[in-house]
């Protein structure tokens, strides 16, 4: 397993390239722009169970599994509402996080729409510094009002 100075040398680097990248005049992906990430259902899973939605603020569960081909990877999920809107996020990193757990993600009843949410995950697996960028299948919850 790499060691946290390898992480912070590629979130440094994307940084600098943010940065200093001017819109359209650098490519930073061997892909074209808008192409969509493969979904790969072999690197893994995500699930939530159904819930009811508290009156207040409260921590709602849900579980990852990641099958994937190397041991160095990141994950960025987001999980949206029925109306597509974020409503909360993670960043999973291979050097502090297991290829499976659970976690949890915060919302508060007044100021959270009822129904459908679906969980978005994007991949990236690194075999040395070669980057292979895949999508897990979305998986859905629902969280209804009492």
């Amino acid at each position: 397993m790499p060691g946290p100075s390898r992480a912070l040398a590629r979130l440094l680097l994307a940084a600098l390239l943010g940065v200093l990248a001017v819109p359209g005049s650098l490519a930073l992906s061997t892909s074209p722009a808008g192409a969509a990430v493969p979904v790969e259902p072999s690197w893994g899973k995500t699930a939530a169970p159904n819930g009811v939605l508290a009156k207040g603020c409260k921590k709602y569960p849900y579980r990852y599994k990641l099958t994937l081909p190397t041991d160095d990877w990141e994950v960025d999920l987001v999980i949206k509402d029925r109306r597509g809107n974020k409503v909360a996020s993670a960043y999973l990193l291979s050097d502090s996080e297991q290829p499976q757990g659970k976690r949890w993600f915060r919302l508060c009843g007044p100021t959270t729409v009822p129904g459908k949410f679906v969980i978005r995950a994007k991949v990236s697996s690194w075999d040395g510094w070669e980057e292979d960028e895949r999508r897990l299948p979305n998986s859905s919850f629902r969280l209804r009002r009492r």
